[in-house]
């Protein structure tokens, strides 16, 4: 129960200003990213959509299977790296109440080797709160894939809030 407060904690308090002097305006990215022309940028892509989708069963261990074991999640809404299959779990259990849906505002695909691929840029993620309410978090990512067993999966995911104010409340 508590990290469940320390998350809804980093959620709310997400909206804290951190301007440089010179810049008063917060910015938000509003578009929604493009489908990659070129093919193989188009499956990289896709594995975003498949996380995400995971993400909408609310199932952890969907979640959590397209994670290496040896992977590295470094969260939006926790302090707290997480580097073995357990604390990812131990993230999306509580992540997953949110109920998050995420939608791509940027990206961009860079093809690292043949069996090695990052996807990097600016998410938005509608998460549901006890309330009932409905709060949008913009974040910067980077997934990084590799293909293990013919299979892509995250060996690498940084996700970060944007550091100044952008976040909305709305009603369900």
């Amino acid at each position: 129960m508590k990290f469940k407060s320390a998350v809804i904690a980093m959620i709310l308090t997400l909206g804290a200003p951190f301007v440089q002097a010179h810049d008063t305006t917060p910015y938000v990215y509003r578009d929604i990213a493009q489908a990659p022309e070129n093919v193989k940028d188009q499956e990289i892509a896709g594995l975003f959509d498949r996380w995400n989708s995971a993400l909408q069963t609310g199932n952890v261990n969907a979640v959590i299977d397209l994670y290496a074991p040896n992977a590295v999640l470094q969260p939006t809404v926790s302090n707290k790296v997480r580097n073995t299959t357990d604390q990812i779990k131990d993230y999306f259990d509580h992540f997953l109440q949110f109920k998050p849906l995420g939608q791509i505002n940027y990206r961009e695909i860079r093809q690292l080797g043949s069996n090695v691929a990052m996807d990097s840029g600016v998410y938005t993620f509608t998460l549901n709160e006890e309330s009932g309410k409905t709060r949008q978090v913009q974040a910067r990512y980077t997934f990084i894939y590799e293909l293990i067993d013919s299979q892509w999966k995250i060996i690498n995911h940084h996700s970060s809030a944007m550091p100044e104010v952008q976040t909305k409340h709305a009603k369900s």
